[in-house]
């Protein structure tokens, strides 16, 4: 699909569910995106966090080396740091995608009564192994210690 006609058909369908005019969405949903962008590219921000929808990071990916094995050739190649793009989502977005069931209560950028608060997702690190993790925020524990 041509991306002026996803655009229009983008548009097309928040118009429908949220009023808003049709010419306004085709102008700031691009502008939206635009935004997005400059802020990680120029790392104004080290992730882009939306309630309800999940977390786009940029994250450094360090040197490395692979082991490549072709017709009884073993070579090892040492490939450069590069920074990636991840997207974690939300675990209740998970759950929709997976059930392919939407639902209408939850808004981007707004908590839903019954989600956890998003978490701190700058610490999103690339492990060797091709995951992403996300490092949980440290809570400090309250004291237990009472005096008799």
């Amino acid at each position: 699909m041509q991306p002026k006609t996803f655009l229009t058909k983008f548009a097309a369908g928040v118009v429908r569910r949220s009023g808003i005019c049709k010419a306004t969405c085709l102008a700031v949903i691009p502008a939206v995106f635009d935004e997005m962008r400059y802020l990680l590219c120029e790392e104004k921000y080290p992730c882009i966090p939306v309630e309800s929808f999940g977390t786009f990071a940029v994250i450094d990916v360090p040197e490395r080396e692979r082991r490549y094995t072709y017709k009884g050739a073993d070579e090892i190649h040492v490939l450069p740091a590069v920074k990636r793009l991840k997207f974690a989502p939300t675990k209740n977005m998970q759950r929709e995608i997976e059930g392919r069931h939407f639902d209408p209560t939850r808004q981007a950028f707004v908590r839903h009564p019954d989600d956890r608060p998003i978490r701190k997702r700058k610490n999103m690190c690339y492990q060797p192994g091709g995951t992403v993790t996300i490092a949980p925020v440290k809570r400090r524990k309250k004291s237990t210690d009472s005096t008799d």
